[in-house]
């Protein structure tokens, strides 16, 4: 087997389309223009069996005042809450004894690859439901679970009415009857503003994001990105949704609650059922981390699924790590640090 950089956006797509583990964040272009607005480095990291691409590894690295960071996905302004390596298809219908063979010889040649120089601070976040990283604990990585929201949307939707809490169903009933209405747009204004009001509150440890790098992303991916206004009968706006909608409907990023009516609740009602009417079979609602939205998110009887995250890192790494969690992404520091809202 070897490692290589892929430099051909087709082949590298393709691989992502028939992983069966493959996100929109893993596409060519999602992570080269990640690449332009996080100021990290793009290393397009494929794994070969011969001529057959049987992994790839998409890894961000920056390098600076002698200390090294290699990470995937990006941290900071990126957006995008796990990314890691993918198998292919090859993987994806094997025997399990097959499957602990590839991922064995996946973990070894990438740990030959980044061990000169190794970076500080190394960290990967894989994508929800790929779980055996048992290779990266052997080799003496560090693991952190994360969660995610996910709802079946194979039952009748009458059954998946049935599963929200009673609250949830009063509050929608009777937004029904007050004539809100959604509208898929592609005006990235309004729900620009929302986001950045959300990601610059001092209470809030998440990022900031800049609006040229959602721009370039919707226009990049017109059919995948989705962007939902949720208007009361008066026209005023009560519900801002972002979704990706390739694999998994996935709701992606909202505003915080916008009037005194429950918009953000109806609002995801309706992209649910929307989703189940395209054929989608799961809707994940990404947030489950976040104990402030735990109590929203979990009125839709979602099931709860982890994902994870393996790291290694020196001192100087462990320090730098620290510096960002409780300093830089926090309070006051948080525009001093990332100056991204426009």
């Amino acid at each position: 087997m070897t490692t290589e950089i892929i430099d051909d956006r087709d082949t590298w797509d393709t691989f992502v389309d028939k992983s069966a583990s493959g996100r929109l964040f893993h596409k060519w272009d999602f992570l080269k223009i990640t690449e332009k607005h996080t100021g990290f480095t793009f290393l397009p990291y494929g794994i070969f069996k011969g001529n057959e691409l049987i992994c790839i590894f998409p890894l961000f690295r920056k390098q600076m005042h002698g200390f090294s960071v290699l990470l995937s996905p990006p941290p900071l302004q990126s957006a995008i809450p796990y990314l890691g390596f993918i198998m292919g298809r090859r993987y994806d219908t094997a025997k399990q004894s097959k499957k602990e063979s590839m991922l064995r010889t996946v973990a070894e040649h990438f740990e030959a690859e980044i061990a000169d120089p190794a970076p500080n601070y190394f960290a990967v976040t894989l994508v929800p439901g790929f779980i055996d990283i048992r290779q990266f604990l052997r080799e003496g990585y560090d693991a952190r679970v994360h969660f995610s929201y996910v709802i079946d949307l194979e039952p009748p939707l009458s059954e998946i009415w049935s599963g929200f809490s009673s609250n949830l169903r009063t509050n929608l009933r009777k937004v029904e009857k007050n004539g809100y209405r959604i509208e898929k747009s592609t005006d990235i204004s309004t729900f620009y503003s929302a986001i950045a009001e959300r990601f610059s509150s001092p209470e809030m440890s998440i990022p900031m994001i800049s609006r040229a790098y959602f721009e370039d992303l919707f226009r990049a991916y017109p059919d995948e990105l989705g962007l939902y206004y949720l208007y009361d009968r008066d026209g005023a706006l009560t519900g801002v949704q972002a979704t990706q909608e390739y694999k998994v409907f996935t709701l992606w990023m909202g505003a915080p609650k916008m009037s005194a009516m429950p918009g953000n609740e109806f609002l995801q009602w309706l992209l649910l059922r929307r989703a189940k009417d395209e054929g989608f079979l799961q809707m994940e609602n990404v947030g489950a981390n976040n104990e402030n939205l735990n109590l929203f998110k979990s009125k839709f009887n979602p099931s709860l699924t982890l994902f994870l995250e393996v790291g290694r890192q020196d001192l100087l790494g462990r320090v730098a790590r620290w510096a960002y969690s409780t300093v830089a992404s926090k309070g006051p520091m948080k525009r001093k640090v990332l100056s991204y809202i426009e």
